[in-house]
Order: C-alpha cells, then structure tokens, then sequence
C-alpha cells in the first residue's frame, strides 16, 4: 500500500509492505503513477541497483536510479521483479514502458527519510521534490 501526502513544492510518499522488498516495490509502482501510469507500447525491462549506508538512504538512492532512467530514457516503471535486497544493496529487473513522462521529479530528498521495521511489517517515507 502506498499513498500520497502533499507538501509546498514536495510530495511525500509513503509506503508500507511486508518486506523491504515490498517496499521498494511500491516505490516503483507509486513513481511509475506519478509519472504518468502505463502508457502504450511495449514492456521494456531495465536491471536497477543500488546501495547506500543504511535501509533509509538504500530507499532514497533506489528511488534515484529510476528517476535518472526516466529523465534519460522516458522509461515510465510498473513493477519490480525478482527484487533483492542484500544488507544495504538492492537489485532487481524493473517492468515499464518507453514514453515521454513529465520532468516532475527535480530529486529525491533526505527530508523526513525513512525505511524501518516496526515490528509488524516494513515503513518507508520519501519527500520528492516536485
């Protein structure tokens, strides 16, 4: 689950999932949205990665790479496959399509991050600058 919280010039996500993975997962999903949904075409896969320091900032940098896949290639992501995080690195084929999304995303902020375990299932929260 994932939803959306308004800020002046920012755009707060939030997201929850079981795991880590899933977390990550719903980034996709929700950035995907934000960009615009499923458009036409073909299903093109990327292989993303990233690794950071802790879970906080693995969330932020997995976040940037599809943001710098959108801006240089128009690659809108639907869905994660295969995803695996390892201590503080994360792999896996992302799904999407090929397209013109909007230049909305100007960055991933430090502000508020977050990715943690709270003893029921997985919570991460990311400022976008938008």
């Amino acid at each position: 689950m994932y939803r959306f919280v308004d800020h002046t010039a920012e755009l707060e996500l939030r997201l929850e999932a079981g795991t880590r993975e899933g977390v990550l997962s719903e980034a996709v999903a929700a950035l995907g949205e934000l960009l615009g949904g499923s458009g036409g075409g073909a299903i093109v896969r990327r292989e993303v990665s990233a690794s950071a320091t802790d879970d906080a900032a693995l969330l932020a940098a997995w976040l940037d790479e599809l943001v710098f896949l959108a801006e240089t290639e128009g690659f809108v992501p639907e869905r994660a496959d295969g995803l695996r995080v390892a201590g503080h690195a994360a792999r896996g084929s992302v799904a999407g399509r090929l397209g013109s999304p909007p230049h909305l995303v100007k960055g991933v902020t430090y502000n508020h991050l977050e990715l943690r375990f709270d003893g029921e299932g997985w919570q991460g929260r990311v400022v976008l600058d938008v």
